[in-house]
């Protein structure tokens, strides 16, 4: 359903193929794809072609569908990784538009590194992803058993894990170090879910 909108609203907004790539910063084939069917734009994308076609992202994907359940996966550490424990212990709901936008699990905080932003018992949602930007928030799992909620930088020193809170010292690991502590990004914190 979605291929078919785009290709209306583009089309009842005058864009050809081209001149809509050209905005939205991809080429035309990528626009082409979209409209077959054969790929399907991420969340932010479907956000601005929502914006630009002026209707609502539920009217872009055609979707009247309820949300999407996502599991909670266990806890993650918000102070020093913890054991990575992969064990449903509820779920969560997303939008059925930002579901669209990737694969999506899960975690509560345990402990006190990222306050005052996130606090233990908080829920996050997490994109899977095996890569973020410099300072994006992601679940990392470190020496390949355990997890961690961080702020994720790379240079070429190495990897920091620096905490919110600036009581904990940032976890830094050398290139050197990194060739027996393997450091593995796990995805992309996408939203906070506080609890009162």
């Amino acid at each position: 359903m979605i291929s078919k909108n785009i290709k209306k609203f583009r089309k009842e907004k005058g864009f050809s193929q081209t001149a809509l790539g050209e905005v939205l910063g991809v080429g035309q084939s990528t626009v082409a794809m979209w409209e077959c069917g054969k790929n399907s734009p991420g969340y932010d994308t479907l956000l601005k072609l929502a914006a630009l076609f002026e209707v609502s992202v539920s009217s872009l994907c055609g979707s009247d569908e309820g949300p999407v359940k996502v599991k909670v996966l266990g806890s993650v550490a918000a102070g020093r990784p913890i054991d990575a424990v992969e064990n449903i212990i509820g779920y969560e709901e997303l939008s059925s538009e930002r579901a669209r936008g990737g694969e999506f699990f899960a975690l509560h905080i345990k402990g006190t590194s990222m306050e005052p932003r996130m606090y233990e018992g908080d829920t996050v949602i997490v994109r899977r992803q095996s890569s973020v930007e410099n300072g994006e928030i992601a679940i990392v799992l470190v020496g390949g058993e355990e997890a961690t909620c961080k702020k994720f930088y790379r240079n070429g020193d190495g990897i920091s894990l620096v905490s919110i809170n600036p009581s904990y010292e940032p976890m830094f690991y050398s290139e050197a170090s990194l060739k027996d502590v393997k450091i593995e990004v796990l995805g992309k914190v996408c939203e906070l879910r506080v609890r009162f």
